[in-house]
């Protein structure tokens, strides 16, 4: 498997996810016992619970973009870092572009990749 490539399938199926909307999909994204660690949020654990917090962070993004950065694999696990950007709903019916950094580690399922756990910081927020 060219682990580079297969990091370019899943962040693009990533973003698409997140910016149809597409709760169900995204969350097919994570392997049942996953974590979830969002920037200024409690940890999240499982597929259901990935689920729970997916349906509300849905309603907020608008937009995803991700940048690669750093990806390599070992055995069955697969790692990457990188930066995105987004636009996310605020209050008062405004907009807010914000961009991070992020870090996923995933499980190798065949010749795909299936997010074992993922976290994400916020550096800036634009009004």
């Amino acid at each position: 498997m060219d682990i580079q490539e297969a990091f370019v399938t899943l962040n693009r199926r990533f973003a698409e996810t997140v910016n149809s909307h597409d709760t169900p999909q995204w969350v097919a994204l994570f392997a049942e016992d996953a974590i979830l660690i969002p920037a200024d949020h409690e940890v999240v654990t499982g597929k259901k619970g990935i689920e729970e917090w997916a349906e509300v962070a849905s309603k907020v993004w608008n937009h995803l973009e991700i940048q690669p950065g750093f990806c390599t694999s070992d055995g069955s696990v697969a790692w990457e870092s990188g930066t995105w950007a987004g636009n996310i709903n605020v209050a008062e019916g405004r907009t807010m572009d914000i961009t991070g950094n992020f870090l996923l580690l995933a499980r190798i399922e065949g010749s795909a990749l299936r997010i074992k756990a993922h976290t994400w910081n916020v550096k800036t927020a634009t009004h």
